[in-house]
């Protein structure tokens, strides 16, 4: 979910996450008992499945099956790759942990001089004015944000924490994360501000795919309800980034351009 604020800002700045893809990765999705501990760690990285860069422990949010924010997630560790946590899961059902703002930034690029050197600002044009030389040439505001999220499921399912906000751009998992099976249809559903969109891109990568196994990355769009359904034929752990981009009917911005990478394991039947 995104929505727009001025002050996110700082919050772009400060997590550096629009280099890089967003992954929460937990060490289990499926637990067959609780209580239990699962081990998370959040990581802005160039690979799938791969630890990079740690990010702000500040924008680490987790949902229980009631769909209300825990507030005390203990003991996080910020690491030169990774952020990581250790979930106390103490409920049956399906839980959701987000990283990233549930605000959108601005990016407003320029170019200047004889050799149309481009130039980029974290900001739009307003905020930017003071900033952006008289001479500049070709400058144009785009609204973005990107988060990463994944869920976990303790014993029976529930589909509290997928329910939409009907704010801002959302990835939303039909199929419940939990039932994802190899060989199976797998659908989710791309919303902004709670209406269906049509045309959202959504590449899905193998984690098998580091190590050298020829797996292609699976890619496909949208439909006009929203949905976009594929089917894996292998078990696994895989990633799924839904983005869209498009013109923006906010007046401090020229285009929009969004993503969400959603983490999530297939089991064999």
């Amino acid at each position: 979910m995104f929505k727009t604020s001025l002050c996110a800002l700082a919050v772009v700045a400060a997590s550096s996450s629009f280099a890089h893809d967003l992954m929460v990765l937990p060490s289990k999705s499926i637990l067959s008992a609780v209580p239990a501990n699962v081990a998370v760690d959040v990581t802005a990285t160039h690979g799938v499945y791969r630890f990079d860069k740690a990010v702000s422990p500040d924008n680490v949010t987790v949902y229980g099956p009631d769909g209300k924010r825990i507030r005390d997630l203990g003991t996080m560790v910020k690491g030169a790759t990774r952020t990581s946590f250790d979930l106390n899961v103490t409920e049956e059902g399906t839980y959701k942990i987000t990283y990233g703002s549930s605000m959108a930034g601005y990016m407003t690029t320029y170019e200047v001089g004889e050799r149309n050197t481009r130039k980029r600002l974290r900001g739009n044009q307003q905020e930017m004015a003071d900033q952006i030389p008289a001479d500049a040439k070709n400058i144009e505001t785009t609204k973005m944000g990107r988060t990463g999220v994944t869920y976990i499921t303790s014993k029976a399912p529930t589909d509290t924490v997928l329910k939409p906000s009907n704010q801002g751009f959302e990835m939303v998992p039909v199929t419940h994360p939990a039932d994802y099976i190899n060989g199976e249809e797998i659908e989710i559903k791309a919303l902004m501000d709670g209406k269906p969109l049509a045309g959202a891109k959504v590449v899905v990568k193998a984690e098998s795919a580091i190590y050298g196994i020829a797996e292609e990355p699976v890619e496909v769009s949208t439909d006009k309800s929203g949905v976009a359904s594929f089917t894996l034929d292998n078990a696994g752990r895989y990633n799924a980034a839904v983005s869209y981009s498009g013109p923006s009917s906010d007046p401090l911005a020229d285009k929009e351009a969004y993503t969400v990478f959603y983490t999530f394991e297939v089991v064999y039947e």
